[in-house]
């Protein structure tokens, strides 16, 4: 027994198991506040909240390797649902490509911008979320006025249960996403040199990589991706806002640095973000049943994302000294 233990010790990193004791102590928490919680029901209903938020911390994870962050996830996520929502009428299979085309544009914009103009990544995605709001606010009331109802199908996929209240589709399209990444980041060219940009931009170039074509993809994955979790935050909610994926924003970078990925680029896993998520849906549980403000939420989210900053930023200065 104690061979198989210290396998899998060997097996599994300690950060992960420092993360997996984390969800374990907020879970048993959790159940103690709200008895409900510990029922299969609310455990279904808590990975459902988790989705969307782990989708969207798939590209804001690639994209965070690279030394990068992208603060138009929000909108881009919800002008994806909002475009599928306004041109259902002419045919799912148009609407699904109106929101294609648009994540594609937006992911290539913000990596243009930042891999050949070498615009701040934040700025350059702050300011694009900026203009899509701008452009959305109008076009609900001109060009794109139609229906905000999310279509059944899209209602289905966010929230149908496939077998018992734990096994739903917005798990398997997770799952999906997550096999996809995962594969991405660990078997793949350019997962490695994701990873090799984060970690020295320059020493990269000088090999001879185009750093800017890794910077463009990352970006074009991250808006896709957006897209995805916007079609799930969507269908959960059955209708289209404006400010749909919003709150979300600052939790999903939350996920990806609580799951052990430096904002200073070039160290973590995709596999640590799904702990950040399921960290956090757990805590948005707990803290809804201790009937907690949405405001108090983002100042928690904010704390986290803040002191783990500033963590990442000591570690990365200490390396570079020694």
């Amino acid at each position: 027994m104690k061979a198989i233990l210290d396998s899998i010790n060997y097996r599994i990193p300690k950060s992960m198991r420092s993360l997996m004791g984390i969800l374990v102590v907020l879970f048993v928490i959790t159940g103690l506040v709200d008895h409900y919680f510990f029922s299969f029901d609310s455990i279904g209903n808590t990975l459902q909240i988790a989705a969307p938020l782990a989708i969207f911390g798939a590209g804001q994870t690639i994209v965070m390797l690279t030394g990068g962050i992208d603060l138009s996830l929000a909108m881009t996520a919800t002008g994806a649902i909002y475009l599928i929502s306004v041109k259902s009428s002419s045919g799912l299979l148009v609407a699904i490509t109106w929101a294609v085309l648009f994540c594609l544009i937006i992911g290539a914009i913000n990596g243009v911008a930042i891999g050949i103009f070498k615009v701040n990544p934040l700025i350059m995605t702050l300011s694009m979320s900026t203009v899509l709001i701008g452009f959305f606010s109008v076009g609900i009331s001109t060009f794109l006025k139609g229906s905000s109802h999310v279509p059944d199908v899209f209602v289905t996929l966010s929230s149908g249960y496939i077998f018992g209240p734990v096994l739903s589709w917005p798990l398997v399209v997770w799952f999906i996403v997550a096999t996809l990444v995962l594969f991405l980041l660990t078997r793949t060219g350019l997962g490695r040199l994701i990873y090799s940009i984060g970690d020295n931009a320059t020493a990269v170039r000088l090999a001879g990589v185009k750093v800017w074509k890794v910077q463009l993809a990352s970006y074009i994955l991250c808006s896709l991706f957006a897209g995805i979790g916007g079609v799930i935050l969507g269908g959960q909610s059955g209708a289209v806002s404006i400010d749909l994926a919003t709150s979300l924003l600052l939790p999903t970078v939350a996920a990806v640095v609580i799951g052990g990925t430096s904002i200073m680029g070039g160290m973590g896993t995709y596999t640590g973000t799904i702990m950040g998520a399921l960290i956090l849906a757990v805590i948005s549980y707990l803290l809804s049943a201790l009937n907690t403000s949405e405001a108090l939420k983002q100042i928690i989210y904010g704390t986290i994302v803040l002191s783990l900053a500033w963590t990442y930023a000591r570690i990365s200065t200490n390396v570079r000294r020694h």
